[in-house]
């Protein structure tokens, strides 16, 4: 016998080795497999069958005006019910199951969370979380405003009161929904601060803007006193940047514009670490 013949015949005795070897997990395998297959089937008919009959059953219906609706300071009841699509009876355990939060998040984008709760027979629940404006867009041609995460949304209330953001331009404009990008945020976090007694200025920010288009240049604010500042701080391109740098600057700045040797200054340069420098 040749080596090459004595190598073939070695290579089929170890494949038939093998092979004997599986038997025995693959008979076991044919025995169990069968019966797990026939219980999957059964529980999914069970389920099937539940669901069917939960939805089918009218003991679970739930008229509109037997919603509770929690949360919901801008929004009307009725828009509520309006944007769930729950102006009519429905099953409780159908809107459980459904998208109907999903679908609200994306028509409304005045509401930021939103969760549903359904106790046979007792109540069904939703409890809505409604963005709050911090300020309203410039340039747009619908009346929108902003949150503190940069989502656009309409508001039905006066705009008036909120600053006015601008400086940037963005592909395809602005929409409901829209949620602004990361490097413009910085505008949103300096009038979010400003909000804090802590940190808030003699007189409200009426204005803010990237100067040059640019949040990496700077942050140009007008005051309702008439006062313009320019700021800027570590890494504020990114998502708001750096808050304790920020928050240092804007101390310094409203000690300068509390300071009443400077009563007569119109322009405050806090673009420097550590000190503001003014101008008529």
């Amino acid at each position: 016998m040749t080596e090459r013949a004595g190598r073939k015949r070695k290579t089929a005795r170890a494949g038939r080795d093998r092979a004997a070897a599986w038997r025995p997990i693959v008979a076991a395998a044919a025995r169990v497999l069968p019966p797990v297959a026939v219980v999957a089937a059964v529980v999914a008919a069970t389920l099937g069958y539940k669901h069917a009959y939960y939805d089918a059953n009218e003991a679970f219906l739930v008229p509109p005006e037997a919603i509770v609706i929690r949360g919901n300071a801008t929004l009307t009841r009725a828009e509520v019910l309006q944007n769930f699509g729950l102006e009519r009876p429905v099953n409780g355990f159908g809107v459980v199951r459904s998208d109907v939060v999903e679908r609200l998040r994306t028509q409304s984008p005045l509401i930021k969370d939103v969760s549903l709760t359904y106790q046979p027979g007792v109540s069904l629940e939703l409890w809505v979380e409604e963005r709050t404006p911090l300020a309203r867009l410039a340039g747009t041609p619908l009346p929108l405003v902003v949150d503190e995460d940069g989502v656009c949304f309409t508001y039905p209330r006066p705009r008036d009161a909120y600053p006015l953001v601008g400086g940037f331009d963005l592909p395809g404009g602005f929409a409901p929904g829209f949620r602004l990008p990361p490097e413009t945020l910085c505008l949103l976090r300096l009038i979010a601060a400003t909000n804090n007694p802590d940190y808030r200025l003699p007189s409200a920010i009426v204005r803010a803007k990237l100067l040059s288009g640019d949040a990496a240049d700077g942050v140009r604010v007008t005051l309702a006193d008439g006062r313009e500042c320019i700021l800027a701080w570590d890494r504020m391109e990114q998502a708001g940047g750096d808050t304790g740098d920020m928050l240092r600057r804007l101390g310094n700045l409203g000690h300068a514009l509390r300071n009443p040797a400077l009563a007569g200054k119109t322009h405050f340069n806090a673009m420097a670490r550590n000190a503001v420098t003014v101008s008529d």
